[in-house]
């Protein structure tokens, strides 16, 4: 398992709890320091059957360019080399707060926490080398190998206990209830961006909820059993207050989301600033696809 490059980020995401300490040692047996992403190079999903058609392939179509000259021979060393690219691009494994992510050339898959079951070691290739299975509530299966390196099993081992003490936190945790204040409620996608903004800069008086400090939206916004479209219009309002150690915690909290959907839309909230009508347009994109999670 390659290690891949940091990404380094501040001091706020040093772990406070004894369940942020422990992920921090598993990390650190992971060669992973607690405030980058643990992000993991695995082995080609197509390994090691998707050489053989690709070899067949290769073997068809390369006999007649190599008659045909140079050129025919140039063609079918770079289509050989293709091939063997495809099949040998790595796919990562991100290991985020909120569940995990598997990304490959032909897609990716995040799967959160609370909808795993339970973890097993598997044989990987199915020539013994190190892998993972994971079961899921619904009885799927998600099957991967850690290593195309037989000896390998501690880095496989130490994978497993990362992720079941990440399920085991979140399964511990309640479900986080839900801030109605930071929802839509009937607005327009501007009216609902202006609402936020006008939150986060602590001029939102409703006399039917209760005030809302930029604490209190710091909570949601770090917070992975928060829904999508909670986390998003937080990072939405806290841009409002002009905060630079809000913005590190969020740019931190980014850093450690693995579920696409939502870490596009906190990423895009950042960029666009106070822009209301990117906001508006950020918050009816999100919102649409948050109903396909």
């Amino acid at each position: 398992m390659r290690r891949d490059k940091k990404h380094p980020t501040t001091n706020n995401s040093l772990p406070t709890t004894p369940s942020a300490h422990k992920r921090a040692a598993l990390l650190e047996d992971l060669g992973r320091s607690a405030d980058e992403q643990p992000i993991f190079s695995l082995p080609s999903p197509l390994l090691p059957w998707g050489v053989i058609p690709c070899a067949i392939l290769l073997t068809a179509i390369a006999p007649p360019l190599i008659k045909d000259g140079p050129v025919g021979a140039l063609v079918a060393a770079a289509v050989a080399l293709l091939l063997f690219t495809l099949v040998l691009i790595p796919r990562k494994l991100f290991i985020g707060l909120d569940g995990i992510q598997l990304v490959s050339l032909f897609g990716s898959r995040f799967i959160r926490f609370r909808d795993i079951d339970y973890i097993e070691t598997s044989d990987g290739f199915y020539f013994h080398h190190p892998g993972i299975n994971i079961v899921l509530v619904n009885g799927g299966t998600l099957d991967f190998t850690t290593s195309m390196f037989k000896e390998r099993w501690a880095e496989r081992d130490a994978l497993i206990l990362l992720i079941r003490e990440s399920c085991e936190t979140a399964k511990r945790k309640k479900p986080a209830p839900v801030q109605q204040v930071l929802l839509r409620s009937g607005k327009t996608y501007g009216a609902w961006a202006r609402a936020l903004l006008t939150m986060g800069s602590g001029a939102h008086f409703d006399p039917r909820a209760p005030a809302v400090v930029p604490e209190d939206l710091l909570t949601v916004a770090e917070n992975p059993d928060a829904s999508t479209m909670e986390r998003t219009a937080a990072f939405i309002a806290l841009r409002a207050c002009k905060d630079a150690n809000f913005d590190a915690r969020l740019r931190v909290s980014l850093e450690q989301t693995a579920a696409p959907v939502c870490r596009q839309a906190c990423h895009d909230a950042l960029e666009a600033g106070e822009d209301e009508a990117r906001l508006a347009a950020i918050l009816e994109r999100t919102e649409k696809m948050a109903a396909h999670e």
